[in-house]
């Protein structure tokens, strides 16, 4: 073959890689989108849920928090099934499995039944986010990874957006358990949709790959390394548990307020209704729609270290709990607006933490140490969650909860946040194992 036919043919196989990578990104996009959607939709269903189900805080906490044991049993699985399976069909069985957790939750006839539901809505959209972030390197260069890996978390977040005030109105015209039973067909048809589109590789559609598009040679595959030698070398990095610990209690903190005490604590402490409750709960969503995509911006454009941006929104995001805790109730309606959307803006910070940690590992050990990371930071949304729920719970007298409760929570999650903190600042950068 001539140069000139080869370089024809370069060029097309690259304009069919970079075409065709964006379709896959919608559909990926649109699966992440479902995943926070199930993650937070619980908040505005506690009064309902507390009624069908005739349950306590403590009980309410345990049904908030079984998605995130789902959810962190699957990221190790989930690395390996998308290295021996691929992505494609790794999200498509368990979105799959998602939304017929969301139908069983649905239809539930007793706590335990719903409590099952929701495990497996946490279990099957916990293989979404891994398998994406392989698609991310495999179709697109390493100077987007955090740009487009900041703006998947900023549709994450629209769902997040949809879960409050959307969620309410779908509540009110047909009741809470036909809208999750609706959640759960659309999660199924989506799951369907993936299949049918996403590839795993440039190569499964003949397209160039991303090295021959940089042009450099493919990168030789490191010898493999056993699971249990993988994780072995992860948890003897110093880094490695700086900045997981600090996303952990920071992400718990995310999810014991947004995910199930914001709504309530709006209720019982400003006499909201639950729909002006659910309107100021947006405004969360909203900031990290701004902040994810433009903390990858900034991380790849602006700012020398990933750890600077980091640090930067996580000591903002502190200064909001410093409010919550020490003026828990008077605050006006229009500085609550402002507080939860700079909440959800400097909060979203935390995406750039997987480009940091990407820094800090070799290539062969970035999957495991993702995987790994992703598990222990959502057993603590599971146990902030839950011990959130047993401080509110001791401040419950017939069903009403005190102004002391919210901000005996509160302070909890403020001293979670000043320790993981004032640990990430120790870390340093680009850490060699």
């Amino acid at each position: 073959m001539s140069e000139l036919s080869m370089q024809g043919l370069s060029s097309e196989r690259r304009k069919k890689t970079l075409s065709y990578r964006g379709v896959i990104y919608i559909v990926a996009c649109l699966s992440y989108f479902f995943v926070y959607f199930h993650r937070t939709s619980s908040a505005v269903m506690v009064p309902e849920l507390s009624t069908t189900f005739g349950i306590l805080p403590a009980s309410m906490g345990v049904l908030g928090s079984i998605y995130f044991y789902g959810y962190a049993l699957a990221q190790l699985p989930a690395g390996i099934l998308s290295d021996r399976f691929g992505a494609r069909k790794t999200m498509s069985i368990f979105m799959l499995m998602a939304g017929v957790g969301a139908i069983v939750f649905g239809i539930s006839p007793t706590f335990r039944i719903a409590v099952i539901g929701r495990f497996f809505v946490g279990l099957g959209v916990g293989f979404i986010y891994v398998p994406i972030m392989r698609l991310l390197a495999d179709w697109y260069r390493k100077n987007e990874f955090a740009t487009y890996s900041g703006i998947l978390l900023a549709i994450g977040n629209a769902g997040s957006l949809a879960s409050a005030a959307p969620l309410v109105m779908m509540m009110s015209g047909m009741g809470w358990r036909k809208a999750m039973i609706l959640v759960g067909i659309v999660s199924i048809v989506i799951s369907m949709v993936t299949y049918l589109v996403v590839r795993n590789n440039p190569k499964e559609i003949n397209g160039a790959t991303i090295s021959e598009i940089e042009g450099h040679d493919e990168v030789p595959k490191k010898a493999t390394i056993s699971l249990g030698a993988g994780i072995g070398q992860v948890v003897k990095s110093y880094s490695f548990w700086a900045i997981t610990l600090y996303l952990s209690f920071l992400y718990g903190t995310i999810m014991g307020f947004q995910g199930l005490w914001a709504g309530p604590y709006f209720m019982t402490i400003y006499g909201m209704t639950k729909a002006t409750a659910s309107q100021l709960l947006t405004l969360i969503p909203v900031g990290m729609i701004i902040g994810c995509p433009l903390a990858g911006l900034l991380a790849d454009k602006v700012f020398k270290t990933k750890k600077s941006v980091v640090l930067l929104g996580g000591l903002v995001y502190l200064s909001i709990w410093v409010a919550l805790v020490t003026v828990p109730s008077g605050i006006p309606v229009g500085l609550l607006k402002i507080m939860m959307f700079a909440y959800g803006l400097f909060g979203g910070f935390f995406v750039v933490i997987y480009a940091h940690l990407k820094e800090n590992m070799p290539m062969n050990l970035v999957g495991t140490a993702i995987g790994l990371l992703n598990m222990i930071v959502f057993f603590f949304g599971a146990i902030f969650q839950q011990v959130m729920s047993l401080i509110v719970d001791r401040y419950t007298v017939d069903g009403v909860i005190a102004l002391a409760g919210f901000r005996a929570a509160f302070m909890f999650c403020l001293g979670a946040l000043i320790f993981c903190i004032t640990l990430y600042m120790t870390q340093k950068n680009k850490e060699v194992l």
